[in-house]
């Protein structure tokens, strides 16, 4: 099967980017010849290293480009034959439907819906497909957005079993710190919904000085956040993106995750790949996920003191620590990988084709 995706900004700390990547990798070791239109990005390497094939035009988010977009999306599709465009982001999707109609609705068009949204423009969610990543996108598409359910299908974000895999060749060095301090670990786009702050208030109000951060991102906070970690004598380090992450789970004892907002985040699935402790904020995907006290803790967001309470629940009780984490990889690995999830959304292409034959 030919399959175009188009999404912006293929980067390091950006979780619609690695779900794309890892889309992008099964497919293509499926079979698929795979294509991926995008403007910019700092992780193209992920790509080579799969030979996967990518176009970067930087027009192609460029609103008043559209119709040069258009054009430069319809000659990739008919130069590969491109039987479903795949798009990841809402700008993406009308670029993806204007090509389908331009050359009469021979494409198939799927759309994954990723993030939530308080408006809809009578524009977007036309895809011939849309996939849900949670059941609380699902909800904002059919009860706000009043979409029709026979379009849409949940089919979550997923994790890549081979991040676990690949463990045993890391130094022994990156393994696992041997100091008493507790290194918790938090990832994701310095971006207002991720609300890292509540994450920084919470280390200063535990007075536990074995405590030690790792945060791992960039964005327009990074400063906010440094001046805070440097007024409060926080003992906390700011890393930005990178390509591989495994031997910064290996060495963390909890990971958190403050979001205010957040589908079905990534981060909490790798938590789980990688058997740590994790703590996230009781909203969205992530409450869809996390059962207290079973697969980890929930806080209230925005509630530093009660993030503060719950780190120190897992410090003060390991096996509590141990039995949740044990319960989230059970949980992952069982439901979320790209074992289950990529057969399905095979399916799904593959019903879109044969509904375009008939």
């Amino acid at each position: 099967m030919n399959i175009l995706h188009i999404t912006p900004d293929l980067n390091y700390s950006d979780g619609r980017s690695y779900y794309v990547y890892l889309l992008l990798k099964y497919l293509k070791r499926n079979g698929h010849n795979v294509h991926l239109c995008t403007n910019a990005g700092d992780s193209f390497s992920r790509l080579r290293d799969e030979g996967v094939d990518y176009s970067v035009k930087s027009f192609l988010t460029d609103k008043f480009s559209l119709l040069k977009s258009v054009k430069y999306i319809s000659d990739i599709v008919k130069k590969n034959e491109i039987e479903i465009i795949h798009s990841h982001h809402r700008y993406c999707e009308i670029l993806a439907n204007a090509v389908s109609m331009t050359l009469n609705r021979k494409i198939k068009t799927v759309f994954t819906a990723l993030s939530i949204v308080d408006k809809r423009y009578k524009i977007e969610y036309k895809s011939d497909l849309i996939i849900a990543v949670s059941r609380t996108v699902k909800e904002m598409l059919t009860c706000r957005f009043r979409l029709s359910d026979d379009r849409i299908v949940l089919i979550p974000n997923f994790a890549d079993t081979e991040e676990i895999k690949q463990n045993n060749s890391l130094p022994v060095t990156d393994k696992k710190s041997v100091a008493s301090d507790v290194n918790i670990l938090s990832v994701g786009r310095f971006h207002k919904d991720k609300d890292f702050m509540t994450l920084l208030k919470a280390l200063q109000k535990t007075n536990n000085r074995n405590l030690t951060l790792t945060l791992i991102g960039e964005g327009t906070d990074k400063e906010l956040y440094s001046d805070f970690i440097s007024i409060n004598g926080l003992r906390a380090e700011i890393i930005p993106p990178q390509k591989d992450l495994r031997k910064y789970y290996i060495n963390a004892d909890i990971c958190i995750l403050p979001s205010v907002r957040d589908p079905f985040p990534g981060f909490m699935l790798q938590s789980g790949l990688h058997s740590k402790p994790f703590i996230g904020s009781d909203t969205d995907g992530i409450a869809e996920l996390i059962k207290n006290g079973i697969n980890g803790l929930l806080f209230l967001k925005k509630d530093p003191d009660d993030l503060a309470a719950k780190i120190e629940l897992f410090v003060r009780n390991k096996i509590l620590a141990g039995n949740c984490a044990a319960g989230l990889h059970e949980t992952v690995m069982s439901n979320y990988t790209e074992r289950q999830i990529i057969p399905e959304i095979e399916q799904q292409y593959f019903k879109l084709i044969n509904r375009n034959s008939n």
